[in-house]
């Protein structure tokens, strides 16, 4: 793969509206077609200067590992995962924003009569591994030292921070609490591991940035269409500060 800096940063997104956000930033927009992608899918740009590709992978983490690996011919130097997510603690409010300098599948698990025990990697069984996946600190740091005027600027509460991923939305506050006691996690969501995942088996640098859009419990269906917007733009201006500092592979 190219290490240069003309490579793009890979930018992936759930939702159209979460996408809609970035592009919003960008300049020189232009469709790519690649196989595995749906027509507009990835679209090519700049974001200050900044080359970007924009990738729209769809909900969950098969879609999202599918159309991120697809997306790898275009050689990123860094991938970033942004969007929304709900609060697996009382600490969060709708459009706190949380970079993860690690992540984990929540349902990536033996499902056991005491609960859900957690699988790993790094081990020859999933059993025996680590469940987390973990980025680089020197890149988590320069990451938030870049985005703390961004976020005080629109008045963001910006943290480091775990994220858990699964293939469900939290809409239940017992699911919801269930989920934080076995990961430890902040935040919870439904890609950003596949993503990670999919970009260090290409040993490309990542990271994953969430914007809160509801608390997990009988009320998020609502409170995640009222808020998704907010949460998207939120997490856009964190992507931005943080684009001049990402490394060159």
């Amino acid at each position: 793969m190219s290490s240069t800096l003309n490579s793009p940063v890979l930018i992936v997104c759930a939702l159209p509206q979460e996408r809609t956000a970035i592009e919003a930033l960008a300049t020189g927009i232009e469709e790519v077609s690649l196989p595995g992608l749906a027509l507009g899918a990835l679209l090519r740009g700049n974001i200050d200067g900044t080359p970007v590709a924009l990738l729209n992978c769809g909900v969950g983490k098969v879609a999202a590992a599918v159309a991120t690996s697809a997306a790898m011919a275009i050689e990123p130097r860094c991938v970033i995962s942004v969007g929304s997510a709900g609060a697996l603690t009382h600490g969060f409010k709708v459009g706190d924003v949380v970079v993860a300098g690690e992540v984990l599948q929540h349902d990536f698990a033996a499902a056991e009569a005491g609960g859900f025990r957690l699988f790993g990697y790094g081990a020859e069984t999933p059993s025996a591994g680590d469940p987390h996946i973990r980025t680089s600190t020197a890149l988590i740091d320069s990451a938030i030292a870049a985005a703390l005027t961004a976020a005080h600027a629109r008045n963001i509460s910006l943290s480091r921070g775990v994220i858990a991923t699964g293939d469900c939305f939290v809409n239940d506050a017992a699911t919801r609490d269930a989920i934080a006691a076995r990961t430890g996690a902040d935040l919870v969501e439904m890609e950003g591991a596949a993503i990670a995942y999919t970009a260090a088996r290409w040993a490309v640098p990542w990271l994953v940035i969430r914007s809160v859009s509801d608390a997990g419990d009988s009320a998020a269906a609502v409170s995640f269409w009222e808020y998704l917007e907010l949460a998207s733009a939120n997490a856009a201006a964190v992507v931005r500060a943080i684009l001049p500092v990402l490394p060159d592979r």
